[in-house]
């Protein structure tokens, strides 16, 4: 499966549910057959996070217009300073 943004809801971790009271954004790179699995992409970086088929969805094309170009980069929970810039959300790439 070619890693995609999708929107999610209900999450799974191995340390627990890490879920979000509104549909937010997320990247999969592979899917069983009840889940889709990746990650949310705005937050901690847990990897390997369960979402389930049935509370995920494709973006809405408003949705897509609006994720399209963010930039994404990791601060240090530390010092609050920005140690790795990771790039921006490229939505077509992704689809």
């Amino acid at each position: 499966m070619k890693s995609k943004y999708m929107m999610a809801t209900t999450a799974i971790h191995m340390l627990g549910d890490i879920s979000r009271d509104e549909p937010d954004l997320c990247v999969v790179h592979s899917e069983t057959d009840t889940d889709y699995v990746g990650m949310w992409v705005f937050g901690l970086g847990f990897c390997d996070v369960k979402f389930p088929k049935v509370a995920t969805r494709e973006l809405t094309a408003d949705e897509a217009t609006k994720y399209n170009g963010t930039g994404i980069a990791i601060h240090s929970l530390r010092t609050g300073e920005k140690s790795y810039d990771c790039g921006s959300i490229n939505i077509e790439a992704a689809k």
